[in-house]
């Protein structure tokens, strides 16, 4: 196949010498028909050699697929899940518009709940359907669906979070407690018995600190009886109420400034350079620096959040603070058009710190 295309190349050259053509034929004596059969000769060939081509590299794409799976079937394995939990999984692959091979679905949560959002979509799901998703996380070793799933949908909730619910059309509140957010449902413990029966619509509202209230119309979809605890449906639709200050939390994380210029775009000296983030908030950080910065002075920091990097988030300096207990100069920053994928990252890091406690390195 080589020796065809620098055959090929040779003939089609412009500095070649036209006496190749007359090896291989005598075009001065040839009759028309011998020309366009030559023609037809060329363009086969190159046909012969393009769809060669065209086949090694699908069948290299094939056994690299081949191969994905092969891994892909062996972590599943590994995770105790069956033959029909991993033709749900192939599904859920091949819904993707991203070009992730197959494992990352059961390495990486936020892969995982992203397809089965776009999975679950509008799709009216039995209640075993509902269970065995709920089962496949579970084996997959992912505790929750907050990984990745919209700030806007009440799947994003934490077990454990605090909640209000109110009747539709009614004044009284009731205090309730999330015990579990399961793909298809809320179960939640209210700290009174309540009267509602199944069906009703329900008020939802809980607070998150430092970004304000959010309320959701849900329904209720069962009551046990024999226990206090109720369950409700999922909503996609939460309504901000209020909006306050960022609420900031204490952290330790590494990250690198760089493509800084000063507030009349003049680049600075030097222009990238490792700092630390003392703080985070959905609207900014506290960074230590190696030395101190001007005010207005613009530039992208890049950290490590987690397992990932939160990486391009454009800043602006507003102002410059105390020495920093590492020696470096602290200097305050405001996000500067972050966006809303990044900087929803950062606010579901901010709720689950709060939550826990303690400062993230």
């Amino acid at each position: 196949m080589t020796n065809s295309v620098t055959f090929l190349v040779g003939l089609f050259s412009v500095n070649a010498d036209f006496t190749l053509f007359q090896r291989v034929m005598r075009i001065d004596e040839a009759s028309p028909a011998a020309v366009v059969g030559l023609g037809i000769g060329i363009l086969a060939l190159l046909l012969v050699v393009v769809s060669l081509e065209l086949w090694r590299q699908r069948r290299e794409l094939k056994d690299r697929v081949r191969q994905q799976w092969r891994i892909f079937e062996g972590l599943a394995s590994s995770k105790g899940l069956d033959s029909s939990d991993l033709a749900f999984l192939k599904e859920l692959h091949s819904g993707m518009e991203s070009l992730h091979s197959p494992d990352v679905l059961i390495r990486i949560p936020a892969v995982y709940d992203r397809a089965l959002e776009s999975w679950i979509g509008d799709k009216s799901l039995s209640t075993e359907e509902w269970a065995k998703l709920a089962h496949i996380r579970r084996q997959l070793g992912f505790k929750g669906l907050t990984g990745e799933t919209s700030l806007s949908h009440t799947r994003q909730m934490t077990d454990g979070q605090i909640i209000r619910l109110a009747p539709e059309g009614g004044d009284e509140w009731f205090s309730a407690r999330v015990v579990s957010n399961n793909e298809d449902c809320l179960e939640v413990m209210p700290d009174a018995p309540i009267r509602w029966g199944a069906g009703s619509e329900i008020r939802l509202a809980f607070s998150r600190q430092g970004d304000g209230e959010y309320k959701a119309h849900v329904k209720l979809i069962r009551k046990d009886p024999e226990s206090p605890a109720i369950v409700l449906g999922h909503s996609a639709k939460l309504s901000r109420q209020q909006l306050r200050m960022w609420v900031r939390v204490p952290v330790f994380l590494e990250g690198t400034m760089r493509d800084m210029v000063d507030s009349d775009g003049t680049p600075l000296d030097p222009a990238e350079f490792p700092v630390h983030l003392l703080d985070l908030s959905g609207g900014g950080t506290m960074a230590s620096t190696p030395a101190e910065l001007p005010v207005e002075s613009r530039g992208v920091l890049d950290f490590r959040l987690g397992d990932s990097m939160v990486e391009g988030v454009r800043f602006i300096l507003l102002r410059n603070g105390k020495p920093a207990k590492d020696g470096g100069h602290t200097c305050h920053l405001c996000w500067d058009g972050i966006e809303i994928p990044a900087q929803e990252r950062i606010m579901r890091f901010v709720f689950e710190r709060q939550r826990l406690g303690g400062t993230a390195r």
